[in-house]
């Protein structure tokens, strides 16, 4: 046992394949043999039952025992089937086991020999029996004679020698051992070839020097904090560090990544060999940014490489990406107008110009109050409505014609992940159809909201320049920046908002006449 451990790989696996296939086909020979030597036997029951039957059925065979005397006629005709069928003996007996035919004509006349007949002769039987005659062992055949009436008058036996029976048999089974042979030799150099190419494939490499290479690659993965997910080319996963395993809350190995993780697309990966960096997909409740490389071996991919962390632990980025900036650019802007407006109130106090400065704040609280009236109707949650109200305030002072609309009220929002998922498509949204339309000297923006079934419907149109199903696939680029529809990561970080939060999007957009974005997201009642 201890030499067999410092065998080299190679010689090993040569080992234990010829070992295993040895046994295999030995095994499988024997079984085989067998059951040739039972069909070769019965192949020669078959014959001389099936003689036996076509003599039963002779006119000469029949004529012969009800004259009780078989002419010489007869008696050649038997004498030359049995020398061209290779046959011991053709005897004819009648009812009373009396030979009406011999080889041996000195038989003629005698009883049969053997207690095997009465069974025949008795119940009209068809049947083979082993027995020993006065022509040595031999393998015979019974079958009962009729006349015209269906009355039994005898019957014959058809026999053939064991020896021949034995020879048979041995003929059958030396091709089989001639294959067996030369299976074992195939199976020794294909062992020897196996070894050989799995000495290869592991790069001539010892099992020792793979397990270590295995604990430094674990080491390595436990010290990484993402969790990261090997599958191979069938989506089985093969490797996970234990970041993976304590998010998914088991040992991973074995699973298929589809049933782990069903929300998770490597299908690209594994198919068309594309990569995927920071995209958002969920498991449970849980956000992940993930990224998805292919394995590539010899211009064949063989499996997937998944990294992944709980968005959470990446909000000041996703926030950053979702609109963060915007935010502050935007009260920078309103910090601005209002620093404006203090000056303009300042400078009427310092004046005295009470009359003026009541109409100037009146005009104001109109001004805002009209902002918020106007989206309350349509939407409940007070959080979202004021959100929306200073996004359409912004808008307005920039010029922009606002118009909002609907069919429907939208209800308050009980969970603060659909708020979230609303404030990054509406911001979005809002930001590319401004984009859209800040060339245009009469820019317009229209907001509609409704509902359908359980779902909460918001289309933004604009009526900007508008593009093209080939330039809305360029758009949806993650990364693609143009100053029409997309800023960079705004479309990416929408729709995959969208899709997150199981909801659907359409684009109707015409080349000069503008385009409007029709979002419809599930409302998630609150639960009691």
């Amino acid at each position: 046992m201890f030499r067999t451990k410092k065998l080299p790989l190679q010689f090993r696996v040569m080992i234990y394949a010829m070992a295993m296939l040895f046994g295999t086909i030995l095994l499988g020979g024997i079984f085989v043999a067998f059951s040739q030597a039972q069909q070769a036997r019965q192949s020669l029951e078959d014959q001389v039952l099936l003689s036996a039957s076509h003599l039963a059925e002779s006119p000469m065979v029949v004529e012969a025992l009800q004259a009780d005397y078989a002419d010489e006629s007869l008696r050649t005709m038997l004498q030359k089937l049995r020398v061209e069928n290779d046959l011991l003996y053709i005897v004819v007996v009648d009812m009373t086991a009396t030979r009406l035919t011999h080889p041996n004509p000195s038989e003629i006349g005698e009883l049969f020999v053997g207690d095997d007949i009465s069974d025949v002769l008795e119940n009209g039987h068809t049947y083979t029996s082993e027995f020993e005659g006065t022509l040595g062992p031999s393998l015979r055949a019974f079958t009962p004679i009729y006349n015209h009436i269906d009355e039994q008058i005898g019957a014959v036996s058809v026999g053939i020698s064991t020896d021949r029976v034995d020879a048979y048999v041995s003929d059958h089974l030396s091709s089989l051992f001639i294959s067996i042979g030369i299976s074992l030799m195939i199976g020794t150099i294909g062992s020897f070839l196996l070894a050989k190419r799995i000495k290869q494939t592991l790069y001539g490499m010892e099992p020792e020097d793979i397990a270590h290479r295995l604990k430094e690659r674990e080491a390595m993965l436990s010290s990484v904090q993402e969790g990261v997910i090997a599958t191979d080319q069938s989506g089985m996963i093969i490797v996970a560090n234990a970041s993976a395993k304590a998010t998914f809350h088991s040992n991973l190995i074995g699973l298929s990544i589809y049933d782990a993780w069903p929300d998770l697309p490597i299908q690209q990966q594994l198919e068309h060999q594309q990569m995927a960096k920071d995209e958002l997909h969920r498991y449970q409740s849980t956000e992940m940014i993930t990224n998805r490389i292919p394995v590539i071996v010899n211009e064949s991919t063989v499996g997937t490489l998944v990294t992944f962390r709980d968005k959470s632990e990446l909000d000041h980025l996703l926030e950053r990406l979702a609109g963060v900036e915007n935010y502050a650019q935007q009260l920078r802007m309103q910090t601005h107008e209002f620093m404006n407006k203090l000056h303009i109130i300042g400078a009427m106090v310092y004046t005295e110009s009470y009359g003026e400065l009541e109409e100037y704040i009146e005009t104001l609280s109109t001004s805002y109050q009209a902002g918020v009236n106007e989206v309350g109707k349509y939407v409940k949650d007070v959080t979202l409505a004021s959100y929306l109200s200073n996004q359409l305030e912004r808008l307005h002072q920039s010029g922009v014609h606002i118009t909002v609309t609907g069919e429907g009220t939208w209800p308050e929002l009980h969970y603060s992940s659909q708020l979230d998922t609303w404030i990054t498509v509406i911001g979005n949204a809002l930001n590319n159809a401004y984009d859209a339309i800040n060339q245009q000297t009469n820019r317009e923006i229209t907001l509609r909201f409704s509902t359908e079934n359980t779902n909460l419907v918001l289309e933004i149109s604009d009526n900007g320049n508008g593009f093209t199903n080939e330039q809305l696939s360029t758009f949806k680029q993650q990364g693609f920046s143009t100053k029409g529809l997309d800023r960079g990561f705004g479309l990416t970080i929408m729709l995959n908002a969208i899709a997150i939060a199981n909801g659907t999007y359409e684009f109707d957009s015409l080349v000069g006449k503008g385009t409007t974005l029709n979002v419809k997201i599930p409302y998630k009642k609150k639960e009691d």
